[in-house]
């Protein structure tokens, strides 16, 4: 069917809006699950998104006949619904009969029931606008590489948007700010066949979309969020409100918040109160005044630092609001660098902060860097070496339950340690600390890793530790310690009621003289990993120990699958998930929409039992196209972070720069002349990529680090876009051979690529944190490797003539 020109036009120009608000929904899903509970959900609202799109093929091909009849009408109508579904499924995930909560999740049964009625309110409105994309697709496959350009396109562009709209709209307005786009690309479509049931719903979208914009949704937090357990007390109110890509930040005022991490015994003084920043509900640090008095990290064993040697120059690695600035300044430093990578906490701490913080990052000496604290090691030589490097305190008091099990942590892999080794002057110290948590995990994985960087750097250094009540801090040396300043940490630790952990020369009965523990395994650990069978202990340990890697940058990812029935039969059944929760969440969430996807996308299609040629070969084709794009795309959004030092702009570039190259992609294939011989050519160029960046890419990224920003951008563009270039054109490729072959599996076709992008969304993040980045990539080449061997089922030489 040939559309009027009018119509030709504005198509394209309403599927890229409906696909922008589809994408920018997305990621305002993942930043109000954020909020209210963990970044964890991420993949799955992913594999939600990708499920709705599935299940949108499913529906197409049973009833393709009835509602290919109906498109002109249907089309405009879907994008709507989705547009008003958007606000919609928001406001009714936050009723108290439907909301979940991650940390009971493994307590209570009825909570997965929650979860997956959240699942369905957040899969509605990508079905119905999949839907209005598929019919679209179907109807006019003879257009499909502009239409797929401009689906594409338009996605890419809206992963831009939706940072930028985080700058301006809290996340309870966020969702009726993409329905309006959905409400927009339903506007354009109207005509004279379908404006009088179009025009009072899409009027009807319009006015409630506003009206949640002035009146935005109310997000409830979980109970157990830092900011959650701040409310409860006397006087609490939210001073500060800031919405931001980053998170949305809030000042939070109450009579009895106090931060005193780790505090010695024989402090005397008192803690003073103070606001707290919360960015996503969780705690980042308290704005504490300039004090004459001695500072109270003084009286903390992460204070070890400055009992010996000068502290001249100092690096803070994510600052957060200042207080180890404060302490640095307490000391004397007289040059601090501070990098903190929230660009939106810095512009706060600058400016409508900067009375509550006392003008800290104003005060002469005290440079303040919104970067990655990576990124920065990676960008060459500073310009003065360090005395003293102080990572942040690893860990929480009490333990975290799992929940940065898939989070990376590029500041503690072990080729970060080795970067900060550079950084250091000659006789400079990095400093970090853990929280004792039990299992002990934390403590013994920083142990092995300063280990593992001490032997590495020829043993020319030295690696101290002491021990209080409730944390450990560990002293990397870039020489050795002299004798006087061994007395001299020996000295603090008496005064303080710390004991020793690691020194030259130490006795077992000095570990114990002021904090008692009746189990003392954790010492021999320390001792295997510093001194003893390293290698022994990684193998038989209940958790990971091994040091983390660029590659697979998941410090606090400890789970061994193996270690689980000896778990439960020590702390009972109930107690293991919260030693590995966001890592079983993650895993439980693959099993689920796997499940999902089979019931409502394999099933269906199988049983229609499609007649004609090709099946196989569509199952294969587009299964390895599902499974392929997806695992890239994830896996280079998490290796861009480190080049560019900002998850939020590194995610927001990477989608937006893969999905547009694919989409420019998309539009060239339209030239080409169909054939198997033409479609595995593309295969095979994508093939060969990959495998030549699973050979390079590391080192290529580790080059572009260092660049400036410009020349970073447009390499990173280079490096997402050939590849994404390519990977735009086999889909639309193959749409316009099912049509060739036999019509009626185009929607078959899409349900399948959809079905498997659905499964890879959720495991690529199991793959990445199991066996690493370069892994991940290589099985991407695969799955294209898949699609290229499916091409031969096709047989024969058919070709069909170009189409434009």
């Amino acid at each position: 069917m040939i559309a009027p020109t009018s119509y030709r036009i504005r198509l394209p120009i309403s599927i890229a809006l409906i696909s922008a608000a589809l994408i920018a929904y997305q990621i305002v899903i993942m930043q109000i699950l954020s909020l209210a509970h963990w970044f964890h959900f991420a993949g799955m609202v992913i594999a939600v998104a990708m499920l709705g799109f599935g299940a949108a093929g499913t529906v197409l091909s049973v009833f393709q006949s009835r509602l290919l009849k109906q498109h002109r009408a249907l089309i405009p109508a879907l994008m709507t619904l989705s547009g008003i579904t958007m606000t919609l499924s928001v406001q009714v995930s936050q009723i108290r009969s439907v909301r979940f909560d991650s940390y009971l999740l493994f307590v209570e049964s009825g909570q997965w029931v929650s979860l997956l009625i959240q699942y369905a309110l957040f899969f509605i409105p990508f079905f119905l606008g999949a839907l209005a994309l598929g019919l679209a697709f179907v109807q006019y496959t003879h257009a499909i590489g502009r239409l797929y350009f401009s689906n594409l396109t338009g996605s890419g562009i809206g992963a831009l948007m939706a940072s930028g709209f985080a700058w301006y709209f809290l996340p309870g307005q966020l969702p009726s700010v993409d329905g309006l786009m959905a409400l927009f690309a339903g506007l354009i479509l109207i005509d004279r066949s379908n404006r009088t049931m179009l025009i009072p719903l899409i009027t009807l979208g319009i006015f409630y979309s506003g009206y949640r914009i002035a009146v935005p949704v109310k997000l409830i937090l979980s109970e157990y969020k830092s900011l959650s357990h701040a409310m409860d007390l006397p006087s609490s109110t939210i001073t500060h409100t800031r919405p931001s890509p980053y998170g949305l930040i809030q000042v939070a005022s109450a009579e009895g918040l106090r931060y005193a991490p780790g505090l010695s015994l024989a402090f005397d003084g008192e803690i003073p109160v103070s606001d707290v920043v919360f960015v996503n509900g969780e705690w980042v640090g308290p704005l504490l005044p300039a004090t004459r008095a001695r500072h109270f990290l003084d009286f903390t064993t992460s204070g070890v630092a400055y009992a010996f040697g000068s502290r001249d120059t100092v690096l803070i690695l994510h600052g957060g609001t200042g207080t180890e600035v404060w302490h640095a300044l307490s000391k004397g430093a007289g040059y601090i660098d501070v990098v903190e990578p929230n660009g939106a906490l810095t512009d706060m701490l600058r400016d409508e902060l900067a009375v509550e913080s006392d003008s800290l990052f104003y005060k002469p000496g005290v440079r303040l860097i919104t970067m990655e604290p990576r990124t920065f090691a990676a960008m060459g030589p500073p310009d003065r070496k360090y005395d003293l490097i102080q990572l942040p305190v690893v860990g929480e008091f009490g333990g975290t339950a799992g929940k940065y099990a898939m989070r990376e942590e590029y500041a503690l892999t072990r080729e970060s340690f080795l970067q900060l080794w550079s950084l250091l002057d000659e006789d400079g110290v990095i400093s970090v600390t853990a929280w004792m948590d039990y299992p002990y995990k934390n403590p013994l994985k920083i142990a092995a890793t300063l280990a593992v960087i001490a032997e590495d750097r020829e043993k020319r250094s030295s690696l101290a530790a002491i021990r209080g009540w409730g944390t450990v801090t560990f002293l990397l040396k870039k020489s050795r310690l002299a004798m006087n300043e061994v007395a001299q940490i020996r000295a603090f630790c008496d005064s303080l009621y710390f004991d020793p952990l690691l020194l030259p020369d130490l006795s077992p009965e000095e570990r114990m003289v002021y904090n008692v523990t009746n189990d003392t395994t954790f010492f021999g650990y320390i001792d295997d990993l510093v001194y003893g069978n390293r290698s022994r202990l990684f193998r038989e340990y209940d958790f990971h120990l091994r040091p983390a890697t660029d590659d697979k940058p998941y410090f606090s990812q400890f789970l061994r699958w193996r270690s689980i029935p000896r778990l439960r039969e020590f702390f009972g059944m109930q107690a293991v998930p919260f030693f590995e929760m966001g890592f079983l969440i993650a895993v439980v969430t693959f099993v689920q929409v796997t499940l999902l996807a089979l019931v409502l996308i394999i099933l269906p299609l199988f049983r229609r039992r499609l007649k004609g040629k090709g099946r196989r070969w569509v199952l294969l084709y587009f299964g390895g196209l599902g499974f392929g794009y997806m695992l890239l795309e994830l896996m280079l959004i998490q290796r861009f972070m480190l080049v560019f030092g900002n998850p939020v702009y590194a995610s927001a570039l990477m989608i937006g720069a893969m999905l547009i190259a694919s989409g420019l992609g998309s539009y060239t294939s339209s030239w080409y002349t169909l054939s198997v011989k033409n479609m595995q050519i593309v295969l095979m160029v994508i093939m060969v990529l990959l495998l030549f960046y699973f050979g390079v890419l590391t080192g290529l990224l580790n080059t572009v680090t260092s660049f400036p920003l410009w020349l970073k951008i447009i390499a990173s563009l280079l490096i997402v876009g050939i590849p994404a270039f390519f990977m735009g054109m086999p889909f639309p490729l193959g749409l316009r051979a099912c049509t060739f072959l036999n019509r009626t599996i185009v929607p078959w076709a899409w349900g399948i690529n959809s079905c498997c992008s659905v499964i890879s969304a959720a495991l690529a993040y199991l793959l990445a944190v199991q066996v690493g980045f370069r892994m991940v990539l290589l099985l991407a080449s695969l799955s294209y490797a898949i699609s290229f061997l499916a091409c031969f089922l096709l047989g024969g030489r058919w070709k069909v003539g170009m189409k434009v």
